[in-house]
């Protein structure tokens, strides 16, 4: 095939193809390289450089944290750029992905844990850093929104509080309904009857001797 000529439209299209974004599946995080199609990325997983790199990770025993590492900084790098371009405002996930790709240097989902956008999507849903949204339910139509991690916060302390003061008066309402059976129960016991003695019972008519007192008699009188 032809190569085309230098200022032609078809050289100036090639050009622009080379230096704009190509398919994120032929890019190799690790070595940094984009491989412009499937056959040229083939070739790169095979080329010495690359199997070098693979042959050290996994000789030091470092490949879980490397993954680690890239999936963090893929997360960090994602949520920084949602603040500050749409804030907590509602987006299409796959909108604001491309959005996010069009920095060359970002990190690439294909070397993080997440196989998929919607997967990563659904791990930022069920850990509270974004509110998703499945308008017309198809998984690859995903609408997200930033939750304020302030206002979350707040709300959640005020949720808190609330139900400490529910469970408290609850708890005071059990203990005055307690209370108020053990008082009702207690009129209700009826007293025990009095012992009367069971032998017979002597009665005494004699009067008891006045004892009199000795008489003094004064010595004068002697």
């Amino acid at each position: 095939m032809a190569k085309a000529q230098i200022g032609t439209s078809k050289y100036q299209a090639k050009k622009l193809k080379a230096a704009g974004l190509q398919k994120l599946k032929y890019y190799c995080q690790l070595c940094q390289k984009q491989c412009r199609d499937a056959n040229g990325f083939k070739n790169h997983l095979a080329s010495p450089s690359h199997m070098g790199r693979i042959s050290n990770i996994q000789t030091s025993g470092q490949a879980k944290t490397l993954v680690d590492t890239y999936s963090s900084q893929f997360q960090s790098e994602f949520i920084n750029l949602l603040r500050i371009n749409h804030g907590t405002k509602k987006i299409n996930a796959n909108r604001f992905y491309q959005e996010y790709i069009q920095d060359k240097e970002h990190i690439h989902m294909n070397s993080t844990r997440w196989n998929s956008l919607t997967s990563f999507v659904k791990h930022l849903g069920k850990n509270g850093i974004v509110r998703v949204e499945n308008p017309d339910e198809q998984e690859f139509n995903l609408e997200i929104r930033l939750i304020d991690q302030t206002q979350q916060q707040v709300k959640e302390s005020r949720e808190k509080e609330m139900k400490d003061d529910e469970e408290l008066n609850i708890k005071l309402l059990n203990d005055q309904i307690k209370r108020g059976r053990h008082q009702e129960e207690g009129a209700r016991v009826t007293p025990p009857p009095p012992v009367l003695p069971t032998g017979p019972i002597k009665l005494s008519l004699k009067s008891k001797k006045k004892s009199t007192a000795p008489k003094i008699t004064s010595i004068f009188n002697q």
